[in-house]
């Protein structure tokens, strides 16, 4: 008996990929921004919004059980699971993140991350830092 072999996304595709998947379950506004030249946290983040928090864990076992089914791939690690705003699906190269609305517009990755930051994103994730304990 031979196992089929599964050759290993690029981050691109594997972006790509996770991509398509949020998109499949009706995520909005789905993105992908290529970050590998300025972080090295990730190569790619994928950023999708999800209505409510049911909806937020339908994506994100969604996009778990497609991606370990089609690449054999498991993440290292999802955080965020029952905070009910924000989770993060990590696949080292990969980073999905999937948040409210609220979040979203809270944290502005993409402020943060496509291109230049801009001022307003700087500003409101360092007013958000001052309020952490």
């Amino acid at each position: 008996m031979s196992e089929d072999k599964v050759t290993a996304p690029s981050p691109a595709e594997l972006a790509a990929f996770c991509a398509a998947c949020a998109d499949d379950k009706q995520a909005e506004d789905v993105r992908t921004i290529a970050v590998g030249e300025v972080s090295s946290v990730a190569d790619y983040y994928v950023i999708a919004t999800a209505n409510s928090e049911p909806q937020l864990n339908a994506l994100s076992s969604e996009i778990e059980r497609k991606v370990r089914e089609t690449f054999k791939l498991h993440p290292s690690r999802v955080d965020g699971v029952g905070t009910g705003s924000w989770q993060i699906i990590d696949y080292s190269s990969v980073l999905v993140h999937l948040m409210t609305r609220e979040a979203r517009e809270l944290y502005d990755l993409e402020g943060l991350w496509a291109g230049e930051p801009s001022p307003d994103a700087v500003s409101r994730l360092e007013a958000v830092s001052r309020k952490q304990p």
